[in-house]
Formats: C-alpha cells, sequence, structure tokens
C-alpha cells in the first residue's frame, strides 16, 4: 500500500507540474516558475536549523537547491511547452566541441579582465586606490567557485532559459530587451542614494543587452557569456579581497556605488559607457544574425 499511495502521489505531482507548464496565457507559468522554486528551495533548506546552520548559510543553501530543481525541470518545461527534446542544447550548452567551448569560455573571463583594467585605470591615475597584496589561496578559490557559479547560474536563466522562452512570444529584439530589464531588476540595490540606483539599473540592463547579443555573436554558445559574468564577479572579488583597497574619497561615478567600502563597477561611468558602445558594436555586427538567432 505505502509503493501505491507513493506512486499515486508522484502521478499527481507529475500532472501538477504539467498543467503548471501549461498555465494560460502562457507567460503566467514563466513569471511565477522562478519564484515558486525559489519558494520550495526555501523550505527545503529550513530543516537544517535544528542542525545548527546560521540563517546567512541557509539562504546560499536556499538558493543552490532552487538552482538543481530548476536544472532538474528545465528539460521536462522546453518539453513540455515546447515540444523541444534537447533542451541543452537550445540553450547554448552542449558537450560537444569542448575545445571550442573552453576557448569562448576562457575568451569570456580574459574580456572581463580588460574591462575591469580599463574601469580602474582612471582610478589607478587618480591615486584613489591601495595596493594591499594581502594574496590567500582560500580567497583565490573562492572566487573561482564564486565566478563559475554565479555565471553559469544567472547565464543559464537569464541569457538561456528566459530569453529563450521569450522569444518564442515576442521575437528576438524584444526579448533581448526585456530579459535585460528582468536581469536588472532582480539584483537587489542597498545603495539608496538615487542617481547610484540609476547607474546602477543602468549599467545591468546593458550588461544584460551585451551579453545576449555576446551569445549571438557565438552562434547561441552560452560559454562566452558565462566566461565574461563569471570572470567579471569572481575577479572584483579577488581584487577587493587583499590585493587593493579603495579610499574614503573615491568619486562613486568612477569606481560604482558603495556597499561596505566596496563598489559594484557596473555602476561607474566607465562602464557604462562602454558597455553602450559594445552594445552598439555587437547590434550592428549581429544584425544579419537577428532573423536566425539561436537556430
Amino acid at each position: 500500500m505505502g509503493v501505491i499511495n507513493i506512486q499515486n502521489k508522484m502521478q499527481s505531482l507529475i500532472i501538477l507540474t504539467k498543467s503548471f507548464f501549461l498555465l494560460r496565457p502562457r507567460f503566467l507559468s514563466t513569471i511565477f516558475f522562478i519564484p515558486i522554486l525559489y519558494g520550495i528551495g526555501w523550505a527545503l533548506s529550513q530543516p537544517l536549523l535544528l542542525l545548527n546552520f546560521e540563517k546567512e548559510n541557509l539562504s546560499l543553501i536556499g538558493t543552490i537547491f532552487t538552482f538543481l530543481l530548476f536544472i532538474f525541470l528545465l528539460p521536462y518545461w522546453f518539453y513540455i511547452k515546447r515540444k523541444i527534446s534537447n533542451a541543452w542544447a537550445l540553450l547554448g550548452i552542449t558537450k560537444h566541441k569542448f575545445l571550442k567551448n573552453f576557448v569562448n569560455f576562457s575568451q569570456g573571463i580574459l574580456f572581463a579582465l580588460l574591462l575591469i583594467l580599463i574601469i580602474l585605470a582612471p582610478l589607478l591615475q587618480k591615486n584613489y586606490i591601495s595596493w594591499i597584496g594581502e594574496f590567500s589561496p582560500i580567497v583565490f578559490l573562492n572566487s573561482i567557485l564564486l565566478g563559475l557559479g554565479v555565471g553559469f547560474a544567472e547565464e543559464l536563466i537569464f541569457r538561456g532559459w528566459l530569453l529563450e522562452e521569450l522569444k518564442f512570444e515576442y521575437g528576438t529584439k524584444i526579448s533581448i530587451a526585456l530579459q535585460a530589464i528582468v536581469f536588472s531588476f532582480v539584483h537587489n540595490l542597498s545603495n539608496e542614494i538615487f542617481w547610484n540606483v540609476v547607474g546602477l539599473r543602468l549599467g545591468f540592463i546593458l550588461l544584460g543587452i551585451f551579453l545576449s547579443l555576446i551569445r549571438i555573436r557565438y552562434e547561441g554558445s552560452l560559454w562566452n557569456c558565462i566566461g565574461i559574468h563569471g570572470g567579471l564577479v569572481g575577479i572584483w572579488f579577488l581584487l577587493n579581497n587583499g590585493l587593493i583597497e579603495f579610499k574614503e574619497n573615491t568619486p562613486s561615478f568612477l569606481a560604482g556605488p558603495f556597499t561596505k567600502n566596496i563598489p559594484n563597477p557596473i555602476g561607474s561611468f566607465s562602464a557604462i559607457l562602454i558597455l553602450l558602445l559594445l552594445c552598439i558594436f555587437y547590434s550592428i555586427k549581429s544584425k544579419k544574425n537577428f532573423p536566425r538567432a539561436f537556430n
């Protein structure tokens, strides 16, 4: 009887999941998919309180549970909603052509390093940065794990799943703009100064558009985007945890809005200008690819 009950519950869960994926209008399931998964991930993490886990760590664990559920359900999402059997190929995550994927990923990291150096150049010239030089292998390892984790997760969600889902409904151009806006506004900004918030929102929107155009440029592959995004996160984390320190008089428009003495470079004038120019450049360069983007 116990086995039959489990089978019945699993069957009910499958039917419920399928019904949710096929909700009408179709954008409803897209809007609520991640929030529902996040709620489930949060609920799964709560029993760890009994093992004396700190609440700060529970948030991270809940996010990991959410992403694992997302990865598990993603193939079923596209199969049930779109009759697509190979979701990973559609999303630009393929295990074929390993060398090519590795080269694209490495190019993305190098691009992220170059962008950070360009942002830091005027700050170094004006002597707003102090060199500390305290290298830690643990911090270095954390920067790699953080960069890989954030880069892979956010690119798979935004430039992968969300961009493809929106593209089915609204076409490539509109979907690029919409996912970039969503990408910007899901980032929690603690800075309360109006122009700093505006700068960060604009910077994230431009970054979202730029990464989408990079995906088009590289024929739908997501690996270059993962390299750029992960590189920006990981390199900035490494620099600001023992290698450099920003002086108190560092202007936000040059370094980006500050949170706990660490600026977010995406909101800096240099980053916004560079990303804007890159978006224009890759829009022109990728124009002929728009009609067949990601095919």
